[in-house]
């Protein structure tokens, strides 16, 4: 069975809000100001992924789990989950942990003070029921389905009222960007919903802007436990992937924070396509307001100097490719949802003009840039977004036609397909379970 048959898209945003989702995300909030040890952990589909692909190594009865049919890479101890790829228009995604920390991330899930199960993401509770969570009744839940899933919610109405008066610290590999943003005033403009003028966070950048999260994990929670001690820290807002919800359950027990695993948050606040630890496509986005992209693309600059010129041309046309993403305010949508809309296409059109003007040097500067503008023109072919894209289309497809014509696609002995997998389809890598979209052959 595909995974794209299985695992349900959030779908639109309720309209209106159910009261439940609306209660919940204030009873987490009260939780979360009660100035006693608090960690909140969510169990999202790449982190359900991996501890089922452990108990399957284990032999621990999930082998028909549609998660993994058809998947047979498994991986060792010493496995370390692949690299993203270079690419602004697949997404891609990993728990970035590796295959000997499950017990770690279990513990985390069984111990921390709110569990959200995410059931939203599902359309029943098979695959969760099959991992066996068992925590204790002391602890706090989302009560059910419809309250699940439910940072988005709090995000988008608790999180400026709860960071009032907070000693905050974000680290994640979005961080840097997010420092840069805020010393600019057209980005306070376009966040002054969600910040508090008085607000002023501490930021710490991940080892290896969040790469190798894996090898990294424990001196990455000796960085955030100096500067918490240091900075006198009493919330921790962390994104590192399936790290965060190991580090938040622990440093929360053992310095006596808040600590929140806050998941797409910081790709939410500083408008992101892509993640600050890659150059790919993010695999989705809780989306509260648009940032211009050259204010974006200044703050990247700003961030990370040393991102190579294809990391770059990757991360605009990442940032291209969201503005005609799916959005709504508060609300998830995967990088394989698209609102060709009205008031989307002209972001998109205003974003490219300053795409053009900043990126065009960037476009044949060396076999992997060449390639990742190919990608983007194919994109924009396929839906009709620009000029140069409809003509770069119709010359790829006149090339398919002329090698069909000529049969040179039957001569030679026949060779493996590298056609992408389908949209939404998990493929099984060593450590990690990887979802790639089929968009821009």
């Amino acid at each position: 069975m595909d995974t794209t048959e299985y695992r349900a898209a959030l779908g639109p945003k309720p309209d209106p809000m159910p009261k439940e989702r609306v209660d919940e995300a204030r009873r987490l909030t009260s939780l979360m100001r009660r100035g006693q040890a608090f960690s909140f952990v969510r169990l999202g589909d790449y982190d359900l992924g991996y501890l089922l692909d452990e108990q399957l190594q284990k032999g621990a009865g999930t082998a028909s789990s549609p998660q993994f049919e058809g998947c047979t890479n498994k991986c060792g101890d010493e496995a370390v989950p692949a690299p993203a790829p270079i690419s602004g228009t697949r997404p891609f995604g990993s728990p970035g942990l590796l295959p000997c920390q499950a017990g770690r991330l279990r513990a985390a899930l069984e111990g921390a003070t709110y569990l959200d199960f995410h059931e939203l993401l599902w359309k029943d509770n098979s695959l969760i029921d099959a991992l066996g969570v068992r925590r204790k009744e002391s602890l706090f839940r989302n009560p059910d389905r419809t309250t699940s899933y439910i940072l988005a919610t709090w995000l988008d109405a608790e999180f400026r009222s709860f960071c009032a008066g907070r000693r905050i610290l974000f680290c994640g590999a979005e961080a840097p960007l997010l420092e840069a943003m805020l010393k600019r005033e057209r980005f306070l403009e376009c966040a002054r919903d969600y910040w508090q003028p008085d607000c002023a966070p501490f930021f710490l950048r991940p080892r290896d802007n969040g790469r190798n999260l894996g090898e990294n994990l424990d001196s990455i929670k000796q960085d955030l436990k100096e500067a918490i001690l240091r900075w006198k820290i009493d919330t921790l807002f962390l994104c590192l992937g399936g790290a965060a919800k190991i580090l938040c359950y622990e440093l929360a027990k053992e310095l006596g924070i808040c600590a929140i695993d806050f998941g797409v948050g910081l790709r939410s606040l500083t408008y992101s396509g892509s993640d600050g630890s890659s150059a790919a496509r993010s695999t989705h986005l809780v989306f509260l307001y648009r940032v211009p992209f050259d204010l974006y693309m200044d703050a990247l600059a700003e961030a990370f100097p040393s991102l190579i010129p294809e990391e770059t041309l990757a991360k605009a046309h990442a940032q291209l490719l969201l503005e005609v993403q799916e959005k709504e305010v508060g609300w998830s949508h995967s990088g394989w949802e698209y609102d060709f809309s009205e008031e989307n296409i002209a972001a998109f059109r205003a974003a490219f003009v300053h795409y053009r003007r900043r990126c065009r040097a960037l476009f044949r500067h060396s076999p992997a840039s060449i390639k990742e503008r190919k990608d983007f023109l194919h994109f924009c072919g396929s839906h009709g977004l620009t000029f140069e894209g409809r003509l770069f289309l119709r010359s790829f497809q006149a090339k398919g036609f002329v090698r069909r014509f000529l049969g040179s696609g039957h001569r030679g002995a026949p060779r493996e397909s590298t056609r992408p997998t389908s949209p939404g389809q998990f493929s099984c890598r060593p450590g990690a379970l990887t979802r790639r979209s089929g968009v821009s052959r």
